[in-house]
């Protein structure tokens, strides 16, 4: 295994553990998630469509978790990237959608720590581009 390989691994475990241990959570907690979603969008433009978006999100985080772990597993087994570049799409969305909703909602300290999962998934997307 070339070392461009390991790197695309670990760069792929990065979203599967991220984005299936949130999505999970939000199934096996979905009531008080969905409150929780509800009231950080209460006073603002998106309150009407909080439930719509939180399941939105869940189904974003859930396909970009699943994605990235049977993106690293072909990877592995066939050394064929091409789940792993859409993982990597995918968890670009999920994140620019997530910074997006904490800027509606005027959380700038938690827009902020969005930051470095979006730098780590771009260089991600950029190492599976070519």
């Amino acid at each position: 295994m070339d070392k461009m390989m390991v790197l695309k691994l670990l760069i792929l475990m990065f979203p599967a553990v991220i984005f299936l241990q949130a999505g999970l959570d939000k199934l096996f907690n979905m009531k008080s998630n969905a409150q929780y979603i509800q009231s950080v969008f209460e006073k603002t433009v998106l309150s009407s469509q909080a439930s719509l978006l939180f399941v939105v999100l869940v189904i974003l985080e859930l396909a970009s978790g699943l994605n990235a772990m049977a993106g690293a597993v072909l990877l592995y087994i066939s050394g064929d990237a091409s789940l792993g570049y859409v993982a990597m799409v995918l968890s670009c969305i999920t994140l620019l959608c997530l910074l997006a909703g904490q800027r509606i909602a005027k959380d700038y300290a938690g827009a902020a720590g969005i930051v470095p999962y979006l730098v780590v998934s771009f260089l991600g997307l950029y190492l599976f581009a070519f």
